[in-house]
């Protein structure tokens, strides 16, 4: 069950080029030629020819792309509208480096498990290769330099994104706010924008902390993390024992929704697949892939658009798809 309640990770490791303004300060030609250096690098590099990385920028990628990686937090809104700004996506869409968003460069490494340390060095080869042949803006007292001076250091983002629905419906995330700030770390809920917390999905992040190593932030975050899910997995244990029924019958009410439902806003539509999630893990369901349900709640849909979509249309278009991923033909299917 450790596994499944976590959703996705991700680590990000964000560098700048001397000689260059950062990127908000940018003409068009020097944004070309960042562009340029850092692709150049990485296409041509024997190391990552298996990656079989791909160019975008970021004016030439559809909507339903953007929405995409915006949904799975791989940009943001502002980075989607940059016409400066690139990405370099590998052929399995689990690594990408972007460039001249918030920063010059910033490698991201997404995984669908817990796996901070893979994640973290699989970047962190990814740096080697351009910081053999770029000139970092690099403080010897500092660390790496930023656009904002908050993220001076390591230049390290690491984030867990878990699944909590028990301790979300106990209130009981609030009890980890304080500690996580004591060590570092911020926990958030997962929210589109005209919502609260999305499925139950919460993300542990790091927070930037000048003079922290990158072992010692990614310790801290593992330890929380750790925590944080034997305490849902205890939660969920009890629960069975004391509200099995109830618990079940808000499982299916689910279920019946999703099958059923014509209309169906984005925030519905994550409270009941967290339901359904739930209900797998907990033996309730057993005929429904689990992986379906994690790939939908990830934004790993691109048609679906989960999050993002706020149209009365988009609602029609989000019930009609649902229904069908969830009819007794597909429901076992990834």
């Amino acid at each position: 069950m450790e596994n499944t309640i976590v959703m996705n990770t991700q680590v990000s490791l964000s560098r700048n080029i001397n000689n260059y303004p950062f990127p908000h300060k940018l003409n068009q030609s020097e944004a070309m030629h960042i562009v340029n250096k850092v692709s150049r690098i990485l296409l041509t590099s024997p190391d990552l020819q298996q990656e079989d990385f791909i160019l975008k920028n970021m004016k030439d990628i559809t909507d339903i792309e953007k929405t995409t990686l915006i949904e799975r937090n791989i940009i943001s809104n502002k980075f989607s509208k940059n016409d400066i700004s690139s990405i370099l996506i590998n052929k399995d869409k689990s690594k990408f480096i972007l460039i001249n968003g918030d920063n010059h460069i910033e490698i991201k490494i997404y995984m669908n498990n817990l796996n901070l340390n893979e994640a973290f060095n699989i970047a962190d080869q990814i740096d080697d290769i351009l910081g053999e042949k770029l000139d970092y803006s690099f403080n010897e007292n500092l660390g790496y330099l930023a656009s904002c001076p908050v993220n001076v250091g390591t230049g390290l983002k690491a984030s867990v994104t878990l699944h909590l629905p028990i301790l979300s419906l106990q209130k009981k995330i609030e009890n980890y706010h304080n500690i996580g700030h004591k060590l570092g770390i911020n926990i958030k809920g997962i929210c589109s924008e005209r919502s609260n917390t999305l499925g139950n999905m919460y993300e542990i992040t790091n927070q930037n902390i000048i003079g922290r190593s990158e072992k010692n932030t990614l310790e801290s975050l593992k330890s929380m993390i750790k925590e944080i899910i034997t305490k849902e997995i205890e939660s969920r244990e009890i629960l069975k024992i004391e509200a099995n029924i109830e618990v079940e019958d808000e499982v299916y009410r689910s279920l019946g929704i999703l099958q059923n439902a014509r209309i169906i806003s984005a925030q519905e539509v994550m409270k009941h697949l967290s339901n359904i999630k739930l209900g797998i893990e907990m033996d309730y369901i057993n005929d429904i892939n689990l992986d379906k349900v994690i790939n939908l709640m990830n934004g790993m849909k691109p048609a679906l658009r989960l999050m993002s979509a706020v149209t009365s249309s988009s609602d029609i278009e989000r019930a009609s798809y649902i229904r069908n991923e969830f009819t007794l033909a597909n429901r076992n299917n990834k």
